[in-house]
């Protein structure tokens, strides 16, 4: 029988066994759900007669349930397809071990042979299938690159799932996180986290979120609460306030707060440990605290203890007996980058660091003794990317080339850190999930790319290749020539006095714009203008030109046109924010030139104007963009308070492009380092100073 038969029916063959445990259930019935949507034919289990069998195995209940002694074991969960010919039938064959491998099983065979593609939390695009598409013989082979993968969610900032995950009381709540925690089962992932804040109601959110919990659970995920020791800034939930100082108090503190938390039954606690103690005393007694949080997780709890590294020198420990070093090295640790950068870049402008050898080096050594994961970002939020909004597109590179390194060093878990998914964000999530697979297909790996779900999902490579162009231009100018550095905004620290300020956390200028304006000699003015200037000049137009082509293939219809229009729309506003930057620079470096020239300045060449055209322009695709959010525009895009330290949702400065107009009037006052000019943060409640 040739494959192009039209589908009449499909059954499940599953044993009761499958549909007694909830993670193969829960896959079982919504990949059923899912088919009959494709194929509008009849679905069963157990019905040998159907023309398509889809078989699953049966599952040691045993074997399935091994726990390891050492470490944070997780049921293997590598999987096979085949495909046979018995005519009348096409029997599609599932070889795994475990119930989880069931569930990741069924889902890949969706997204990565028949069809669906789960791009988004909120949208999935569903095949019309008439005829079976995979062919006879089909040898596939699935491995899992990392034992743990998933995503944590910044919920310290105001994105999407922010208030459904900290307000019970929001519209939808359970239903909007039970959808994401979906997207997550769906696209084979087993991961889930997000950070804790101090400003939840203690008594309603607690039966709330152990439903969470639990659902997410018995959708086959780890379940992580990110939490803090004592930090204070932006509102993160603490173990432990500084007052009252004995240790007996803290413990206490420490120990009802945990017992707190613990009645939701997490799986994971990623807690951020303060590295501001000093002296070897106070270094004793914060030590001392880490161990008995230890002690209570593993031992009263049964959980893991997480903590993260995020770009910062090891420190200085005192010397640890024995069992307290067992118990410190339980716990595992999460080596974090920033931005769009990894682990091999050269010049990142970030954080003072001249590379990120230091990091690889860190992960490296922490790897012999402990458990450790790799915590890179798919968004950075704070003046980086969305608040501009620029669509970066060498996250999708970095992402995957960190993803295939730490592959290489047998990485036990890779988290990505999540802040937002409009502007095309989704894309970098999506695609990171499913590179956390590798396949083999008739003994041959699959090659990744950059950008393979993309084009997989557009089917319009003449409409992709464009995207192709704008990926290694974006590569060339924004990281390698540097261009970074102008396109993100001042950040608050770098707008702070200099010994306030000197933190250098975002891509500064190599000249800063009050020495421009105030210091800058003729040459220094004519190195910014042809290393700066001409270069966001010459990126903006052939970008420009790339869209030209691309509309030219424009998708006319479905959800590839929406998609199309959401992609192009990220891609524009990215080459109008480096010609906004061209135009700003410029008004200053010829405000500069007349006044060493001593004369009297009018921007005879209109820099101003053209900037604000510019910005113009800009809005315009802004308000087309906000018809395509996926979220109400009250919540994502305006002015509101929340449960976070910020009074607004996190495109709020989209909206209204407030960092192009905040610099178009800096360099017309001058005002640079004044981080109270035009200010959009709320430091006081950032910083935890008022709550």
């Amino acid at each position: 029988m040739p494959n192009s038969f039209a589908i009449q029916s499909i059954s499940i063959m599953a044993d009761a066994g499958l549909l007694e445990v909830s993670i193969s259930k829960h896959a079982i019935e919504d990949a059923s759900r899912l088919l009959e949507q494709a194929c509008r034919c009849e679905l069963s289990y157990n019905k040998a007669d159907a023309e398509v069998l889809i078989i699953l195995p049966h599952i040691n209940q045993g074997q399935a349930n091994k726990q390891g002694e050492e470490g944070f074991y997780v049921p293997e969960h590598a999987y096979n397809w085949n495909s046979k010919m018995s005519s009348p039938q096409i029997k599609m064959e599932l070889l795994t071990n475990s119930y989880q491998g069931v569930s990741m099983g069924l889902y890949g065979l969706l997204q990565e042979q028949l069809g669906f593609q789960f791009f988004h939390p909120k949208e999935s695009l569903i095949p019309k299938i008439t005829t079976w598409p995979v062919a006879e013989g089909l040898d596939w082979q699935a491995r899992p690159r990392f034992a743990k993968k998933g995503f944590h969610l910044h919920t310290m900032h105001p994105i999407e799932l922010t208030e459904a995950l900290l307000d019970p009381n929001y519209p939808d709540a359970e239903k909007e996180v039970k959808g994401y925690i979906d997207w997550l089962a769906r696209n084979q992932q087993n991961y889930f986290e997000f950070n804790l804040l101090n400003s939840i109601d203690r008594k309603s959110w607690m039966p709330y979120m152990k439903k969470i919990v639990d659902y997410g659970q018995k959708r086959g995920l780890l379940m992580g609460i990110d939490i803090s020791m004592q930090m204070r800034h932006k509102k993160a939930f603490q173990l432990y306030k500084t007052f009252p100082n004995s240790l007996k108090s803290k413990e206490k503190q420490i120990e009802e707060n945990m017992d707190y938390l613990a009645q939701a039954g997490w799986d994971v606690y990623n807690v951020a440990f303060s590295t501001a103690a000093s002296g070897k005393g106070k270094q004793k007694k914060k030590q001392e605290l880490e161990i008995f949080l230890a002690n209570l997780i593993k031992n009263r709890y049964k959980a893991h203890l997480m903590s993260r590294a995020q770009l910062v020198q090891k420190e200085e420990r005192p010397e640890l007996s024995a069992e307290e070093q067992k118990l410190e090295r339980s716990r595992g640790l999460m080596v974090q980058t920033l931005m769009f950068y990894d682990l091999e870049d050269k010049r990142p402008p970030a954080y003072k660091n001249k590379d990120l050898k230091t990091i690889l080096a860190l992960y490296q050594e922490e790897a012999k003794s402990r458990e450790c994961w790799y915590f890179p970002e798919s968004a950075h939020w704070i003046t980086f990317d969305h608040s501009v909004p620029m669509t970066l597109l060498p996250y999708l590179s970095a992402r995957l080339e960190d993803i295939q390194l730490m592959d290489s060093l047998k990485a036990e878990g890779h988290i990505t850190s999540s802040s937002g998914w409009e502007w095309s964000y989704w894309l970098i999530d999506w695609s990171v999930a499913r590179w956390s697979w590798e396949h083999q297909i008739q003994g041959e790996k699959e090659i990744n790319d950059p950008l393979q779900y993309l084009a997989e999902l557009m089917q319009n490579d003449l409409w992709t290749d464009p995207v192709w162009s704008m990926l290694r231009l974006q590569e060339e100018f924004i990281k390698d020539k540097e261009l970074i550095r102008y396109m993100a905004p001042s950040s608050t620290t770098d707008e702070l006095p200099s010994r306030l300020g000197d933190m250098g956390f975002q891509p500064r200028p190599l000249y800063s714009y009050p020495y421009i304006q105030n210091q800058a000699a003729p040459h220094q003015l004519d190195t910014v203008s042809q290393t700066v200037v001409a270069p966001l000049l010459d990126f903006a137009l052939r970008t420009e030109e790339l869209l030209a082509l691309q509309k030219r293939h424009f998708p006319q219809q479905g959800k590839q046109k929406q998609l199309g229009e959401e992609l192009a729309n990220s891609l524009q506003i990215t080459a109008l924010r480096a010609r906004h930057r061209a135009y700003t620079i410029n008004y200053l470096l010829d405000k500069r030139r007349a006044k060493l020239r001593k004369e009297k300045f009018e921007d005879p060449n209109k820099w101003l104007e053209k900037a604000k055209s510019c910005r113009e322009e800009a809005q315009k695709l802004v308000k087309k963009q906000e018809t395509l959010y996926r979220y109400p525009l009250e919540y994502i895009a305006q002015l509101k308070e929340g449960h976070t330290a910020y009074a607004f949702g996190y495109l709020y400065s989209v909206s209204n492009l407030y960092f192009w107009e905040r610099e178009e009037e800096q360099v017309q006052t001058g005002r640079f380092q004044q981080a109270t000019f035009k200010n959009l943060w709320g430091l006081p409640r950032i910083l935890g100073i008022v709550k």
